[in-house]
């Protein structure tokens, strides 16, 4: 992929601690460190499970970040104009919500062939320390991309082609009071229950599998979710036709039609999550003094759960918990 523009604006307290912009006045020069600054954005957002997904509102498309969009794809503004433009936006919405921020936005455009995909990022700064030439501690302003940051992406193709589907996606910020601040700078209008979908789905995964002999069960479910979890981490769908294609020991053709039959999947592309799909094969829970882990295949197995007394019994314990169980009880 290639960065064909990027630029940044820093939003800052002033002298009385209301929020002020600070606009640079070009686009930054694609090199190396900016290759690296955008590639650990990505791998930040992409890391995130609360992703998700939907379309500009339709009051949105008069005014804001579709309208602004709108503008620079037709060639009515150029980059520099529409991020600051955004940024501007961005500062009144912070006045009007009372809200502390110091950090950055952040946009840039990629392309990869003939799509085009837009970023935005909102990172905050964090203080660090070093030690500098002169052996001394000093503070460090750093990016911040943790739970503050806020991450949106849109797929310019699958906007402007108008063929329909979850064309944006956005990751908000976990900070107090900051939470819906990226979707009303975005317009955003949530279209897709990706816990719905993903129920819905695995619930298919599970009567096809029924059709499978025994021991191939555990195998095609694994392989399942690791395509799934592999499109999500790739901030991608899941294509019935790329899932069928990918599993071993399966019939594509006839997974495929099943699928096709079975699920509202329109153009055949699946935003599933990612959360719900690993607990499919796995069960998992943790309390401050003890935590359970185990693989949904060994249910009623070698481990099994009694609703009535709420009590878990395994068989067979892992070789290193048994040797330290039992060397407590020769102590």
């Amino acid at each position: 992929m290639t960065i064909t523009h990027c630029i940044t604006h820093q939003i800052h307290p002033d002298e009385s601690g209301a929020p002020a912009l600070r606009l640079r006045a070009s686009e930054l020069a694609v090199d190396e460190p900016l290759e690296s600054l955008v590639a650990e954005l990505k791998r930040a957002y992409l890391s995130r499970i609360n992703r998700e997904y939907g379309r500009f509102s339709a009051e949105s498309l008069e005014s804001g970040l579709a309208h602004g969009l709108a503008q620079l794809v037709d060639g009515q503004q150029g980059f520099v104009e529409f991020s600051e433009q955004l940024a501007r936006q961005l500062l009144q919405r912070l006045q009007e919500q009372g809200g502390e921020l110091r950090g950055h936005l952040i946009l840039f455009l990629e392309r990869q062939h003939e799509q085009q995909t837009l970023y935005l990022f909102i990172v905050g700064q964090r203080i660090a320390n070093r030690i500098n030439e002169r052996q001394e501690v000093e503070p460090l302003l750093t990016l911040d991309f943790g739970a503050s940051m806020m991450a949106l992406k849109v797929d310019l193709e699958l906007w402007r082609g108008d063929a329909g589907g979850a064309y944006l996606s956005l990751s908000p910020s976990r900070a107090k009071g900051m939470a819906e601040l990226l979707q009303q700078l975005a317009g955003f209008c949530a279209g897709v229950d990706k816990a719905a979908a993903t129920r819905d789905f695995l619930e298919r995964i599970e009567t096809f599998s029924r059709k499978l002999p025994e021991e191939q069960v555990s195998d095609f479910r694994n392989q399942v979710v690791g395509y799934c979890v592999g499109q999500d981490l790739q901030d991608a769908p899941v294509e019935i036709n790329g899932l069928s294609q990918a599993l071993d020991g399966v019939d594509s053709a006839d997974f495929s039609s099943y699928l096709a039959d079975h699920l509202p999947v329109g153009d055949g592309r699946l935003l599933l999550d990612r959360k719900s799909l690993q607990r499919y094969v796995k069960f998992a829970g943790r309390e401050r003094d003890l935590a359970i882990s185990f693989s949904s295949h060994q249910l009623n197995r070698r481990v099994h759960y009694q609703a009535e007394t709420d009590t878990l019994s395994i068989t067979g314990l892992p070789k290193m918990l048994r040797s330290q169980l039992l060397g407590h009880v020769e102590e």
